[in-house]
């Protein structure tokens, strides 16, 4: 065999020739070079022999007895000047197309019979897809610092889908075992009617059941109590209404409590799952190229994977599911053990959830691309959680009170004292203005009157004043949840948890318009008993049938709750479609070894 000859040097008197990209060469005998024809390669296709039968002489010599067909792939190769025949080692019953490995990687076009076979023999798409996912299903499971993050992350999660399952449990149960109390009540209040002597006693008796047996005025939860329960417990969904005050005299004996330890308590299932995802998908992805690339083992990747980017999309997304699956069997264990759940609150809360993910896991694929060490990496998406979880948060919520401050509770206090002082100053006064504006009530064999009939006018003269002030709290709350509503975008765990306030119906708005329904029974219920205790008159069986009743909000989730779940869950996905957008321009890094 000859000696190999740089590019541009002549071969047995011939001009070398070199390969273009995507060509074969016929090489003749002598040295000498030409482009293979199609229609050289379908006469040295047509002496290829069957299975079985006897080769007696080389191929290729159907047309030209001294060319053989060179097979493999040539990309820029120096050409080679050849002074013997060069066998040619086909693959019977086909002759297979070279292809050149240069990219665009092209089957070349040599002829209408290897188009299809080459054709048929290239991969397809979905399954490339599916050897890639299982390769890394199984490198995935094969870590065991992967399947702890996952067993850490289900049993914190677990436990918390647990406690506030039952916690959402016990909540009706107590809700409903209220509604009998009362309702144990009414039927004794309405047998005192019966054997009570008339006068001061039924008046008394009338009194007691007025101040202190009404039924509770039950804000309702919604399908996704136990994605909030404790913040359901701690805003005091059971209002009693009474003749007395209710925000001063007529507290209910309890003990006191510091309202901010409350706040910091247990927390509910969606803050545990807010703040536990983004670290379980932290410590699944964090620097994953980045380490392997400091390893030497990415090298390999870009070497043996055409495609890097199909090799890590599937990564994420194996990671992502992986995640995602342990989030919803929490969230479907906790709404599971709560009888009052709806499908409605379970599909929204499941959405919610995995826009969540999506865009946690597209912030770490974008960190992963980044030109960063693995350390690096780790320690961005780590500030980025701090930042986003509770930097982000703070600073809305010190907007918030500049733009729409809260009143102020010591102000508050300060009136309410005083609307207490001056309605028992003029209690007398007030006393006399009620029967003057209420004729024919007053009895008229009483000339002075005591307790309960002289503080009924204090109570309802210091209301007025001290209403206002309690309205003017929930009024600026609504305003503040709606402002932070907007731009809940910015932190995604705020979106995630405003969503289960919605979806457990103890949001802001909705509770405001509980107070208001409460307020407008209190005022009924007043309207209905003043008169007669005032007039020292005690209630009649047939009185009892035409108690006040409250009307509570609706239980099912409506149109004016789900708007605002729909918008946090379409903000959510623009994120998501942001950061990954980012992540595919980001995507050449990946053919870097």
């Amino acid at each position: 065999m000859g000696a190999l000859r740089p590019a541009g040097t002549l071969a047995a008197g011939r001009r070398a020739v070199q390969p273009r990209r995507g060509h074969a060469l016929d090489l003749d005998e002598d040295g000498g070079h030409r482009p293979l024809t199609p229609a050289a390669l379908r006469g040295a296709s047509r002496d290829v022999p069957a299975r079985g039968q006897r080769l007696d002489r080389p191929l290729g010599h159907r047309q030209h007895p001294g060319h053989h067909v060179l097979r493999g792939p040539l990309r820029r190769q120096p050409p080679v000047a050849l002074h013997r025949p060069v066998p040619l080692h086909a693959t019977p019953p086909r002759v297979r197309a070279a292809r050149c490995v240069a990219r665009p990687r092209r089957v070349a076009r040599l002829g209408a019979g290897c188009r299809g076979t080459a054709a048929r023999q290239r991969p397809k798409a979905p399954a490339v897809n599916l050897s890639i996912a299982r390769a890394e299903w199984r490198r995935f499971v094969r870590q065991r610092l992967n399947l702890g993050v996952l067993a850490v992350f289900a049993l914190l999660l677990g436990a918390s889908a647990l406690w506030s399952g039952l916690g959402a449990r016990e909540y009706r149960a107590a809700a409903a075992g209220q509604q009998a109390d009362a309702e144990q009540a009414r039927l004794k209040a309405q047998w005192a009617a019966t054997h009570a002597p008339n006068g001061t006693q039924a008046m008394m008796a009338a009194f007691q059941f007025a101040r202190a047996d009404a039924p509770p005025a039950h804000l309702p939860a919604l399908g996704g109590l136990a994605l909030g329960t404790g913040t359901f417990m701690l805003l005091v969904p059971d209002v009693r209404v009474t003749v007395e005050s209710r925000h001063t005299d007529a507290r209910k004996a309890e003990r006191l409590s510091n309202p901010l330890l409350e706040a910091f308590g247990l927390p509910d299932f969606a803050t545990v799952l807010a703040l536990l995802l983004p670290l379980a998908l932290l410590g699944l992805t964090y620097g994953w190229v980045q380490e392997a690339r400091e390893q030497g083992q990415w090298r390999l990747v870009v070497a043996q994977c055409a495609r890097p980017g199909r090799l890590f999309a599937a990564a994420l997304a194996l990671r992502g599911t992986a995640v995602w699956c342990v989030a919803a069997l929490a969230s479907s264990l906790a709404l599971a053990l709560d009888p009052g759940a709806t499908p409605g609150a379970w599909l929204g809360w499941l959405a919610a959830v995995a826009a969540f993910c999506a865009v946690w896991l597209a912030m770490a694929g974008l960190f992963c691309l980044l030109p960063l060490s693995s350390a690096g990496a780790a320690l961005g998406l780590l500030a980025c959680w701090l930042v986003t979880t509770f930097a982000v948060p703070a600073a809305l919520v010190a907007r918030a009170d500049q733009d729409l401050p809260m009143p102020s509770r010591l102000a508050a206090t300060a009136a309410v004292r005083e609307a207490q002082q001056e309605a028992e100053v003029h209690m007398d006064a007030l006393v006399a203005h009620w029967y003057a504006a209420h004729p024919g009530v007053e009895p008229a064999a009483r000339r002075t009157h005591t307790w309960p009939v002289s503080f009924l006018p204090r109570y309802l003269e210091q209301d007025l004043t001290i209403r206002p002030l309690m309205e003017d709290f929930d009024h600026v709350r609504a305003r503040r949840y709606l402002w932070l509503e907007q731009r809940a975008w910015l932190s995604p765990s705020l979106a995630l948890a405003m969503v289960a306030d919605r979806l457990a119906g103890i949001d802001a708005p909705r509770y405001r318009r509980h107070v208001q329904q409460v307020n407008a029974f209190e005022d009924a219920w007043r309207d209905f008993f003043v008169p007669h205790l005032m007039g020292y008159r005690g209630l009649a069986l047939q009185d009892f049938d035409r108690l006040p009743r409250f009307e509570a909000l609706e239980e099912g989730l409506d149109n004016e709750a789900m708007a605002p779940v729909m918008a946090q869950l379409v903000a959510l996905a623009l994120l998501a479609m942001a950061l990954a957008a980012g992540a595919v321009a980001a995507r050449r890094s990946l053919h870097r070894p």
